[in-house]
């Protein structure tokens, strides 16, 4: 038995990097509860066969897309920080990083937030002004592929033995920051459209590169539909919200009708936006009614 990483899965072929060299693979047990996802630790076998799935630090999962019926999606496992990329133009959207910020925070996953394409950007100040009301735990990092602007805070991350992943919205330049990691063109990228300031996404399945340093980087492509799913983190991404409840009048206010609401108060004189109260209520009765269907 050799024990490896799952470096990338094609449908039922799974890459693994076993003893330096990438081998394809294929699971053993055909009726395997899961099946391993970029990230895993597995054992192989002597005929090239994953017969076991170590255990897992971490996943990053979520609902599986278009099932109505609760069912795991593992996107990756053993993750060490994740960066939630958006481009700083008309992709860039706080209601989206509210969610991504939501869906890490409950699987426990450590993450920061890229802002790219700080080369073309003329006024970085207003996005980095509405990112500031988002209360993420680690600063922004603004980078641009063009000049190196803002690598060195990313590096900072992506230390030996430690595991990165990149998630975002399609033609954000996830890709271009790893090729910019790696030093050369790994992963596939085309430039954004004239006029229309989207790039065209081309990654079509999660990798996982190692940097000469070690460090394990690994890409996925756009997600559309982002389902929560249950962990045991406790979401942060809302802090100021929480932090203004404890100045209302009644323990269980609604926000809606009560006398004495301090986050109506708050919206009113403008320290807070209905739109962020919006998307608060919302990320927190999904993240209550995930919790519950994962116990039953």
């Amino acid at each position: 038995m050799r024990t490896g990483r799952v470096i990338s899965v094609h449908k039922s072929l799974f890459k693994v990097l076993l003893d330096g060299a990438e081998v394809g693979c294929r699971m053993l047990r055909k009726n395997a509860d899961e099946m391993p996802a970029v990230g895993d630790w597995v054992r192989v076998d002597s005929t090239g066969a994953i017969v076991e799935i170590l255990p897992r630090r971490n996943v990053m999962a979520r609902k599986a897309a278009g099932t109505v019926r609760s069912q795991r999606q593992v996107i990756a496992a053993n993750i060490d920080h994740a960066f939630i990329v958006t481009s700083m133009n008309e992709e860039f959207n706080p209601r989206r990083i509210e969610r991504y910020l939501t869906f890490l925070q409950l699987q426990n996953i450590e993450c920061s937030l890229i802002l790219t394409k700080a080369d073309i950007c003329d006024d970085a100040a207003a996005f980095l002004a509405q990112v500031d009301a988002l209360h993420i735990p680690h600063p922004p990092i603004c980078t641009s592929v063009v000049d190196g602007t803002g690598f060195d805070a990313v590096l900072h991350y992506a230390t030996p033995d430690k595991t990165l992943i990149f998630i975002g919205s399609s033609g954000v330049g996830k890709s271009s920051i790893i090729n910019h990691l790696m030093g050369q063109d790994v992963m596939h990228t085309s430039a954004i459209s004239v006029g229309g300031d989207k790039g065209r996404h081309t990654t079509t399945h999660r990798e996982m590169l190692i940097m000469p340093n070690g460090a394990a980087i690994i890409d996925s492509p756009g997600m559309r539909e982002l389902q929560l799913w249950s962990g045991e983190g406790e979401i942060t991404a809302f802090e100021d919200i929480e932090g203004l409840t404890a100045g209302c009048k009644f323990r269980n206010c609604s926000h809606k009708s009560e006398p004495d609401c301090a986050v109506k108060d708050a919206v009113e004189s403008g320290v807070l936006t209905a739109q962020r109260l919006q998307s608060y209520e919302k990320m927190m009765k999904e993240a209550a009614r995930v919790r519950l269907s994962s116990k039953n």
